[in-house]
């Protein structure tokens, strides 16, 4: 049970990272291509007005620290696979089956 979990969280913490990472690289070309767009319209006619990013103040494109604590993330999966087994072995009005 605790090695599909892993594997579970491993496939989930992948994508997380490769999702987040994208949203970043795309943030960084609309950016690039703003930037080149700005300094086209420049050159055509400097009473056109520049174009603007916005983004929200949550997006947080710094770099993450993968550093794992292996006991932390045992007890995390200890504890995980606790909720997961209650939540199997009840029904919902929290009676035993």
């Amino acid at each position: 049970m605790k090695s599909a979990m892993v594997f579970v969280a491993v496939i989930i913490s992948t994508i997380l990272f490769w999702a987040t990472s994208n949203v970043c690289k795309y943030n960084f070309a609309v950016e690039k291509r703003t930037n080149i767009l700005n300094v086209i319209t420049e050159e055509i006619d400097p009473t056109i007005p520049k174009a603007k990013i916005y983004y929200y103040k949550e997006l947080n494109c710094a770099d993450v620290e993968l550093d794992w604590d292996i006991d932390r993330v045992i007890k995390n999966l200890e504890a995980i696979s606790v909720i997961i087994y209650q939540e199997l072995t009840t029904d919902i009005r929290g009676e035993p089956l």
